[in-house]
């Protein structure tokens, strides 16, 4: 059964949101359409399409738990989104993170990830912290990577 979860961040400009209504399947099948994200941790986007940096933002935020829940689920778990949605004032792709983050954490009873976004008034705009890791890294691969931003 598919459960919602609703991100709500208030700031000047109005504020971030999105809501996310997904399930887990705790089958251990293999999803026929599904992204890994870890060991047998996968993702199953809903049939509405969706934005690719969406996408990629809500696989970083299943990734931040994704020891605790291989760990819970050694058989496998599937996340299937059902939706997502948001308005389309003041979005930015990044808010897809906290919405599965969120998400995640209520369906499983998890402590938060550790990642967090502020409204900085000197510059008019949000600072974002991801005290998990660097989003989109292969922090394992073993082959030294610099970013630039």
């Amino acid at each position: 059964m598919a459960t919602k979860f609703h991100y709500r961040k208030r700031s000047p400009l109005g504020g971030l949101a999105a809501d996310i209504s997904a399930e887990a399947d705790t089958s251990g099948t293999i999803p026929r359409c599904a992204m890994q994200i870890s060991g047998k941790l996968w993702l199953q986007l809903p049939d509405a399409p969706m934005n690719w940096r969406d996408v990629a933002w809500m696989m970083y935020g299943l990734s931040l738990h994704s020891e605790s829940l291989n760990t819970l689920h050694p058989q496998g778990l599937t996340v299937r989104v059902k939706s997502f949605s948001f308005p389309t004032s003041d979005y930015v792709p990044e808010v897809a993170a906290f919405a599965m983050e969120g998400w995640v954490r209520e369906a499983f009873s998890l402590a938060p990830a550790g990642i967090s976004v502020e409204y900085d008034a000197a510059r008019s705009g949000y600072d974002f912290s991801w005290d998990s890791g660097m989003p989109f890294s292969d922090e394992v691969s073993g082959i030294p990577l610099r970013h630039t931003w």
